[in-house]
């Protein structure tokens, strides 16, 4: 009988190495190319302008100042002249911009490129902690420093440096390549990005693919990998902010009742909070498939049999909030309000709480489940006005689109895995999902762990390295989704032409 445990274990082993050798897609070689020629300068210089554009949305709600929206407008039009001599631009809702560079069989479903213009707030407290001043859009040691360098009015000027570029190079595209600019993203979209896309619906416009924010090339981010990988952004999660409101006895607190508001609430957050959404293990699972064959074979080896190492690597993504909150609906206490004086009991005590929802799950089954777990009747719940969107669908990845994204990604960095990923925060993305099914979330640059740390923080910068791959990636996915047209052109020429006309479209 004994003689069987060596055997079971020998079949376990071949029968999980198969499945390993079977799980992981082995990368295309990225192409031999010579990539295109832009303007380091150029862009360093015109994303040093748009940093001291301070284009800040507030967190009470409030959109960037119009002058300073419109000084980055003008900037821009002086920055790039070709792009705004051969390319239409509109004004959306006054302040978003939509640019139309039409391809020579206008027919075909065009492609959409997408950035944001403004940025978040920089706290006050922590001023005298920036190397550089936040607003000051200065080039020093190698990078441009300041609000918006990584979030991401870096990704705006690439591209508008990658049409620069493929325009001086005498490139038509054959397909329509439009570029969109909103101007309220940090604050949720609804008057910039949502516009365009019902601009744009209401010509009968629907993108074959789109082009956001999201994702990077990120280096020692992703466990299991010694080298880089771009992490393309395929969905987006949803939102949901609930308000808990616990009905209590008022009175003096000499008397206080067996269960008070405050202790209601109480109970019920503290339901909410000790049983979380399941695990999920759909979206990081792909991640490692498509780009797990550059991981390590033991991180091989457990994503190809999560029938046995499931439990495990849900253990191990539990023990951190980042790493956790990448496989289920994340269930955040953030607001708490309750009594006005320590000697009164209030007859209400109120709470925020705030989901954001991975792709299957659904607000109106996080809000049943909310409903079982408290079982309370006098602690009831509703969904806070404009605070609540379900989470994106998820676009293919066995696409010729995806591919071509993919390969234009290695062709600038040959080093790198490429692989889909779930977007954690919002983006402008999600407007215009409606229009497309290959909505796609990537900025091309290569950062690190401590670099994410600058977004929405303190030191945010670019390194021009980085500004150069940027532009140069953009353009590469614009040759490769608009078509590979060519003429030749009298650029300086159209470049006064730009000059003297200013096309204030």
């Amino acid at each position: 009988m004994y003689y069987l445990i060596p055997a079971v274990l020998l079949f376990l082993i071949a029968f999980l190495l198969v499945r390993t050798f079977l799980f992981a897609r082995p990368p295309i070689p990225p192409e031999d190319v010579e990539l295109p020629a832009v303007d380091v300068e150029r862009l360093a210089v015109g994303l040093g302008e748009a940093i001291r554009c301070e284009t800040v949305s507030t967190g009470e709600g409030a959109p960037p100042a119009a002058g300073e929206l419109f000084k980055l407008h003008t900037q821009l039009q002086l920055r790039f002249p070709l792009a705004h001599a051969r390319l239409k631009r509109e004004s959306v809702n006054d302040l978003s911009l939509l640019y139309t560079w039409e391809g020579r069989q206008p027919d075909l479903p065009p492609v959409l490129f997408t950035s944001h213009q403004d940025v978040v707030p920089v706290d006050p407290t922590q001023l005298d902690a920036w190397q550089q001043p936040p607003f000051s859009g200065v080039l020093t040691d190698g990078a441009v420093w300041g609000r918006g360098a990584l979030d991401t009015k870096s990704t705006l000027i690439a591209l508008l440096e990658a049409v620069e570029s493929l325009l001086a190079a005498g490139y038509q595209p054959q397909r329509t390549v439009l570029l969109a600019f909103g101007h309220d993203e940090e604050i949720g979209g609804a008057n910039g990005a949502k516009r365009i896309a019902e601009t744009l619906q209401q010509r009968g416009l629907q993108p074959a693919a789109v082009l956001d924010e999201g994702g990077a090339v990120v280096q020692g981010v992703l466990p299991g990998f010694a080298g880089p990988v771009a992490l393309v952004g395929t969905a987006e999660k949803g939102y949901l902010s609930l308000k808990l409101t616990a009905a209590g006895q008022e009175g003096h607190s000499s008397a206080p009742p067996k269960n008070s508001a405050i202790g209601r609430l109480a109970q019920a957050l503290a339901q909410l909070e000790a049983n979380p959404m399941p695990a999920r293990l759909t979206a990081l699972a792909q991640t490692y498939r498509e780009a797990g064959s550059l991981a390590s074979f033991g991180m091989q080896v457990v994503f190809a049999n999560l029938w046995l190492f499931g439990g495990l690597v849900r253990r191990k993504l539990d023990a951190n909030a980042q790493t956790a909150a990448a496989v289920r609906t994340t269930t955040a206490l953030t607001i708490v309000e309750g009594g006005v004086k320590d000697n009164i009991l209030p007859s209400q005590a109120r709470a925020v709480v705030n989901f954001r929802l991975f792709p299957g799950d659904t607000i109106a089954g996080v809000c049943e489940r909310v409903r079982r777990l408290i079982g309370d009747e006098n602690v009831q719940f509703e969904v806070l006005s404009q605070a609540s969107w379900e989470a994106s669908p998820v676009s293919a990845t066995d696409t010729l689109l995806y591919f071509q994204l993919g390969s234009a990604i290695r062709q600038v960095f040959p080093q790198a895995a490429v692989g889909p990923y779930l977007v954690q925060g919002a983006t402008d993305a999600r407007h215009y999902t409606g229009l497309s099914g290959q909505v796609f979330r990537f900025s091309p640059y290569l950062v690190t762990g401590e670099d994410l740390k600058t977004i929405h923080g303190v030191n945010e910068h670019i390194s021009l390295d980085n500004l150069e791959r940027m532009a140069q990636c953009y353009a590469q996915v614009m040759r490769a989704w608009g078509g590979e047209v060519e003429q030749e052109v009298e650029v300086e020429s159209v470049d006064r032409e730009a000059n003297e006309e200013g096309n204030l479209n």
